[in-house]
């Protein structure tokens, strides 16, 4: 391994450290029947940001949809994220398919 990659897994080890020491630290501090409606909201925002598209930047739903994707923890790396492109050299993937047909003879 290079230098470079060896860095990338300490820190995304120190990353996956972090949270798994501070979420169950939080969810401690919540009172015990309102944890687990925090938990059901963060689980049902994060379908809705990886089940719903994203809507354009003019549209008036963009606030509403960053705030559902924010509080579902949706950000950086997340499942939609990682669907939308396999390898950065690849450019951006089409938003809408395409569909050729062949002629019949």
């Amino acid at each position: 391994m290079t230098d470079t990659s060896k860095t990338t897994v300490a820190v995304n080890a120190a990353k996956i450290g972090g949270i798994t020491a501070v979420v169950p630290l939080l969810f401690s501090a919540i009172p015990e029947p309102w944890s687990s409606v925090v938990s059901y909201a963060i689980i049902t925002c994060a379908v809705v940001a990886v089940s719903v598209r994203p809507p354009p930047a003019s549209s008036r739903w963009t606030i509403p949809y960053k705030l559902i994707a924010t509080l579902g923890m949706n950000f950086g790396w997340a499942a939609n994220h990682l669907g939308a492109r396999v390898n950065a050299s690849q450019g951006p993937v089409s938003q809408t398919p395409v569909i050729t047909q062949g002629k019949k003879s």
